[in-house]
Order: structure tokens, then sequence, then C-alpha cells
């Protein structure tokens, strides 16, 4: 399932959508870059933001937040990343420091319109896979939603070389909006793809994005 979705990302197809041409990464106040990889993060602090994005019904509504992510990577290298080793970690005065997985946007679905927590029929999957086909036997409302968040959610596994690839991350904080300025974006496992040559890890400190 990883080959298609990698010859597209290669065609400039993945990851390429509006706001890709209009944001700049470098631009962002919350971004780490090193070894010819920049990481930048925009969180969506607000319930606005997120309406505006995903409509009324929206993951902010179910505790969940979204951060929209960008990778480019300036090398000559294509760059594997390992997803689901991918980790937002809080850590808010006088609370233990947590770290929490990336959510599927099938999962963001389960808790949007099941409230209170996935549907208890359903496995959970922890973190997009690309290629992931939908659920059979779903209600059309659940299948349109999960259309709505896979048409922004990061799916892809590879940055290609001279390319800027972005998508939204999916994480619940359980309604702690608040304490997301205390949180950073935690990227580990990066490897060039010629040499398997491992990246040191990135910590995007999304404090940064805080309006002053």
């Amino acid at each position: 399932m990883l080959k298609p979705l990698a010859i597209a990302v290669f065609l400039g197809l993945a990851g390429a959508g509006p706001a890709c041409a209009q944001v700049d990464p470098a631009s962002l106040p919350a971004r780490d870059a090193h070894e010819g990889l920049l990481i930048a993060a925009d969180p969506f602090l607000d319930a606005a933001r997120h309406k505006e994005r995903f409509g009324k019904k929206n993951p902010y509504d179910a505790g969940i937040a979204a951060i929209e992510v960008y990778f480019r990577n300036d090398t000559d290298k294509p760059i594997r990343l390992e997803l689901e080793a991918i980790r937002l970690l809080l850590t808010p005065p006088d609370v233990k420091r947590q770290r929490f997985g990336a959510l599927a946007a099938e999962d963001v679905a389960d808790r949007i319109l099941y409230k209170g927590g996935p549907n208890p029929t359903t496995s959970r999957v922890p973190i997009p896979v690309p290629g992931r086909g939908p659920k059979p036997g779903r209600a059309k409302e659940w299948t349109e939603l999960v259309a709505t968040l896979r048409a922004t959610a990061f799916e892809t596994d590879l940055l290609p070389p001279h390319a800027t690839v972005h998508g939204v991350f999916f994480f619940d904080v359980n309604h702690r909006f608040d304490w997301l300025p205390y949180a950073k974006f935690y990227v580990p496992d990066l490897k060039f793809m010629d040499t398997n040559k491992p990246l040191l890890f990135f910590e995007v400190d999304l404090g940064a994005a805080r309006p002053r």
C-alpha cells in the first residue's frame, strides 16, 4: 500500500494543498531545523479555527487538538519517517509529563460522533496509516466526516528531496487546549532512504506559536 503513495509524493500530489503555496514553514515561530530538514508546526489553538477548517462537527468539540505540520526537505535525498513514533509531549506546570500518539482520521470521527469516547465495537488505530481504507458498514455521516478529516490529515511516511509536505496531526488532549503552549511536537526515527543514516530527533516547541 505504501508504493502508490510514495509515487504520488514524488509527483507532488501528496500533501501539496493550497496552504503549502501560501505558508513558508521557515516563517512559523514553532519550528526546528537541522541536517537539511525543517519541521514547523501551526497548532489550532481555539474552537473558531477548528470550525473554519473542519466545519460544525470538528475535533475541538471532542477534545482533540489539530496541529498542521510542515516538513521541508532541503536535501538531495528522500527521508523516511516513522509515523507511529511521532508524539505530542505535554509538560504543563505541576503536572507529570505526558506523551500522546496521533490519531487516525477514523478514530477522530469515532470520538466526534460517539461522544465520550470511540465506538466500543471498533478497534482503535493510534496513528494515521498510509493507504488505509474506510471501515465497512459505516453510516454515511461517519464516512463523510472521515473524508473531510483525511483531506487535511498527514498520512505519508516519505519526504521527497527539495520539497515541502504538510498536513494535520490529531491528538486527544481531553479538552485541555490550555496545555498546548506547554507541548512539543516530537519526531524521532527519521532516516535518509538511500543510506538508512538516521537524523537527530526533532522537538518543535508549540509554545512559540502562542500569541504574544
